[in-house]
Formats: C-alpha cells, structure tokens, sequence
C-alpha cells in the first residue's frame, strides 16, 4: 500500500481530540495535541498515546512520569490549534487554560484522565506510551470535540 493511500483512508476514521501534557523534573511544562489516544484495558484502566519522535514532549515520556489526557470540547480547537504548532510551542502555557499546580491540566476540559506512565514501545518514527489511569474527571454532558477528513467536525 503506498503512503497515500493509507493516509486518505486515516482521513475517514474520526477521533476524538486530545492535549497531552506532562511536567518533567525540572518544572518544565510541556503539551502536545493527539488524536491517536485510545482506552486499552478496563482491569487495570489503562490508556494508550502514540507520540511522534521529534515532538518535544517524546523524551519526557518515560515509565513512571505522571501525564494528564486532556480530552477536549467542541469549543476548545484554539487550544487544539496551539498545542499543534511547532511555531506557537513556548505560548503553550501563556494563557488561563491551565493548571498546572502539579501535573498540569485544562481546566474545563470534556474530561481530564491523570496518569502514570508504566511502559513505552519504539515503533519507526512513533513512541508507543502506555499509562495506568490513576484517576479522571469529566463533564457531565457529551460536547466532545472532534477530528477527521483533515478537520474538525460539527
């Protein structure tokens, strides 16, 4: 199959938009949009996040960091938008979205699912990340935001 081809049957699979973030030893604050974020057991709950190799937070994935699954809603594509951009990463952080008390969160997200990392599997240009779910927080109606075709749906 060539990479065309699989790239314009991705399009059609819609998923739900995340923001991963995490905090490295030094304080340091770091967020990064997915949409290859999906449940992968009941007993124990646990998540897993595949993550590009050149995203800045790839290295600070490692078993035993703490990380937040921001699950956004329909009206949060800004933080979407900023969380994407190579170009905007040091403004990731410079707004009220956030709290970043300990592992950082966005505040009035559709759902904050909060981690620890247990394993990471290479695999070509993407890190694998799976993460035990120690605890989660949702809103009370469905408004999630959603991706697919290349865009955010209605």
């Amino acid at each position: 199959m060539s990479k065309e081809q699989f790239i314009i049957a991705m399009r059609f699979l819609a998923s739900s938009v995340s923001v991963i973030s995490t905090k490295d030893q030094s304080g340091n604050l770091y967020a990064m949009t997915a949409s290859s974020v999906t449940s992968l057991t009941i007993d124990p709950p646990s998540v897993l996040v595949c993550v590009n190799n050149e995203a800045s937070i790839h290295d600070v994935l490692i078993p035993g960091a703490d990380l937040c699954i921001n699950i956004l809603q329909k009206n949060q594509q800004e933080i979407s938008n900023l969380c994407s951009s190579k170009q905007l990463e040091s403004q990731r952080f410079e707004n009220d979205f956030w709290n970043s008390s300990h592992t950082p969160f966005i505040q009035n997200a559709q759902s904050n699912i909060f981690c620890k990392v247990d394993e990471t599997i290479v695999y070509h240009t993407h890190k694998i990340v799976i993460a035990s779910v120690e605890s989660s927080q949702s809103a009370d109606t469905f408004n999630t935001l959603m991706y697919a075709d290349g865009g955010y749906l209605d």
